[in-house]
Parts: C-alpha cells; sequence; structure tokens
C-alpha cells in the first residue's frame, strides 16, 4: 500500500510551483504579456477554485462534508456554527463583501416573535 506522502508531497510541490511560477510570471511580465496572462490563467483558476469549493458544498443541514472532523461525526457532539475552511480561505482571500452574504444574528428575534404573536400587539 502506498503511504499518503508519497502521493499528496508531490502533488502539493507541483500545485506550490505552478502558483509560484504564475506569481514570478506577473512580476516579470510586461503589460501586454501580463494582459495575455491573466486572459488566460484567470479563468483556470477560478474553474479550480469553482472544483475545490465544489468538494466543500454544504450538506442538506448547512455542513461541510470535508471540513468537519471526526469527532464532529460522533452523534453524541454538537455541531458548532463554523463556517467551511474553504468558503472561509476563498472569502477572505478575494476580498471584502461577506457583509452581503452573511447577516448578523439579533438577539431580539424571539422578542420580536412573540411581540406580533401577541394579541396586545
Amino acid at each position: 500500500m502506498l503511504d499518503r506522502d508519497t502521493i499528496v508531497g508531490p502533488l502539493q510541490t507541483s500545485v506550490q510551483r505552478r502558483l509560484d511560477d504564475l506569481s514570478r510570471s506577473v512580476d516579470t511580465a510586461d503589460r501586454d504579456q501580463a494582459a495575455d496572462l491573466a486572459a488566460w490563467e484567470i479563468p483556470r483558476l477560478v474553474q479550480a477554485l469553482r472544483a475545490t469549493l465544489a468538494t466543500h458544498a454544504p450538506d442538506a443541514r448547512g455542513h461541510c462534508p470535508v471540513c468537519r472532523g471526526r469527532m464532529s461525526r460522533l452523534f453524541f457532539r454538537r455541531r458548532g456554527r463554523t463556517p467551511c475552511r474553504a468558503y472561509l480561505a476563498a472569502q477572505l482571500s478575494l476580498g471584502p463583501g461577506i457583509e452581503d452574504v452573511v447577516r448578523p444574528r439579533t438577539k431580539h428575534l424571539r422578542r420580536r416573535r412573540a411581540a406580533s404573536l401577541s394579541p396586545l400587539a
């Protein structure tokens, strides 16, 4: 049986090397070369990111099947409200805009519901 490191190590090295090559190419390219590089590589990077995020798609309960730990799969462990690490890393890398996606929860939701259901209101 193959050791996990004999498969994962070279794969990680290859991906990191490719990303380093792209970064160096952008740094050393002139304006036209950078535009050509962007036109070719940005769609490929977007496709790779989407494929990665697709494996982290939430299940019916809204939990990431990849990021949850082994202990959280046990029935007696309650799952916390932590975001998927892949989606969180992508959001933090892509920049601001999370306010559009995540709305803060209010502590007064029960009070508002109770007030709307109250016959006195």
